[in-house]
């Protein structure tokens, strides 16, 4: 076993067994894994998060009055798949279309962007405020 190098074992000096756990590793000894696994269990528990609110606000495309839904808490995905099933695939941003020059238009019945969904009627808005409201 290799010798353990002065800082190692400042940390461990005073410890007693079953006291802590400390993972030491070196390189190429799983520590990806770790980190990992940390990400997957962080994005785990902010998209399994409860929706604690739906704001709704309005706003504007190219000029044309969008009605939006701005959720806190609940899972984005979950949400954007629904839109999907429900509203037909979109763009997924307001700003990724390829628009005329002259007289840009809005083209999608719904996207997704800044944090909000963004709906084209009022009805559609509705529409998802019922299906994620607690």
């Amino acid at each position: 076993m290799a010798e353990l190098c002065p800082y190692q074992k400042r940390i461990l000096n005073g410890v007693k067994y079953g006291e802590v756990n400390i993972m030491m590793a070196g390189r190429q000894m799983g520590k990806s894994m770790f980190s990992s696994q940390a990400i997957k269990r962080l994005m785990d528990d902010i998209m399994l998060r409860p929706v604690e609110d739906l704001v709704l606000s309005e706003g504007t495309v190219y000029g044309s009055r969008y009605y939006c839904v701005e959720p806190f808490g609940g899972n984005w995905r979950e949400m954007e798949d629904w839109c999907i099933n429900t509203f037909g695939s979109s763009t997924g941003s307001i700003w990724a279309e390829e628009v005329d020059k002259v007289t840009p238009q809005p083209s999608e019945r719904w996207y997704g962007n800044n944090r909000k969904f963004w709906f084209r009627t009022e009805k559609d808005r509705n529409w998802f405020v019922l299906r994620w409201r607690s």
